[in-house]
């Protein structure tokens, strides 16, 4: 999760709606851009990626200091539908928990994404999700976990997947990618709101396609925010070292960040939930197995508040490329 300062401020909740419903209207997909990347063979990405070089891996939490602020809801809907103050569920649900297992079903699909910089400038890692499509082979990550916003420079040196990872074990093996994909938005402009990655992975040293090793969440697209989300993720910075998958359980959306409402796209999302570094790309879930957001950033002086993409029309059209790779 990147890492932005700022003062906080506030904007009327009425504004918000409008200008959400706005944003949702101009948030029509446009083709998400792709790279094909050279084939790489699960036997070298496994020989590659030793325990020590996951260890070495630093957070791919790329500055990008613009001024915003939590725009809080007045209300957070519960799973039952009625609605309740976000304040005091934030302040119950932002602890970041240790997985007890992360290879046990419901949380192997969740892993570590590890990546060779570009010109040798180190080794970096995010988080990610498997998720259900036709090739069995879709990872959903966030999009600067891929891809060097506003630009067509993509990180496509030995990027491989880990699901269950823990403790430097690999316990289903690596899945090289061998394409990548992200937003329109994000690519062309590096909009906030649609920093949505995403990975079509080969094959383990096993032989295994990534579905049928963990299998893969389900993913939705078009919801209304007010969800309340289980939070994924492998956050590597203090208080954290990356050893394990972390979750924070039934936070509620919060809101807004004000800065969201000067980018292309829909509004983001905010929930409770203590991230650091490396939680970047980690998947929000809800019903248990529904991808509908992944973490994208948050603010040195809020650590509890952590902003994650909504997924509408160029999330869907970024999965359903992705799924139809062959």
């Amino acid at each position: 999760m990147r890492d932005r300062r700022h003062p906080r401020r506030a904007a009327a909740a009425l504004l918000a709606v409008a200008v959400a419903l706005l944003a949702t209207a101009a948030g029509a997909a446009a083709a998400p851009p792709s790279a094909t990347l050279r084939p790489a063979s699960s036997r070298h990405a496994l020989s590659f990626w030793t325990p020590q070089r996951m260890r070495r891996a630093r957070p791919l939490d790329l500055p990008a200091p613009r001024r915003g602020g939590l725009v809080h809801a007045s209300a957070s809907p519960a799973a039952d539908g009625e609605g309740r103050g976000v304040e005091a569920d934030s302040e119950a649900r932002a602890e970041f928990a240790a997985v007890e297992d992360p290879t046990a079903p419901g949380f192997r699909r969740n892993g570590v994404i590890f990546i060779s910089l570009p010109g040798g400038s180190g080794l970096g890692r995010c988080s990610g999700t498997s998720v259900d499509a036709p090739n069995r082979s879709v990872v959903i990550t966030a999009g600067h976990c891929v891809n060097l916003g506003g630009s067509r420079r993509w990180f496509d040196r030995d990027w491989v997947f880990v699901p269950g990872y823990h403790d430097g074990i690999r316990p289903f093996g690596v899945f090289p990618a061998r394409w990548l994909g992200a937003t329109a938005p994000w690519v062309e402009e590096g909009s906030e709101n649609a920093d949505v990655g995403a990975a079509v992975v080969g094959r383990n040293e096993k032989g295994q396609r990534l579905g049928g090793a963990v299998g893969g969440d389900r993913i939705a697209f078009g919801l209304p925010p007010g969800q309340v989300f289980d939070v994924h993720g492998y956050p590597a910075e203090a208080p954290f070292d990356g050893a394990t998958q972390r979750l924070c359980a039934g936070t509620p959306f919060l809101g807004h960040d004000l800065a969201s409402f000067l980018w292309r796209g829909p509004l983001n999302l905010a929930i409770s939930c203590d991230v650091t570094g490396g939680a970047s790309g980690g998947g929000w879930t809800i019903h248990g197995d529904v991808l509908n957001s992944v973490t994208n950033y948050g603010y040195g002086d809020d650590r509890r508040t952590d902003f994650g993409s909504y997924f509408g029309g160029a999330v869907r059209a970024l999965y359903r490329k992705a799924a139809s790779v062959r």
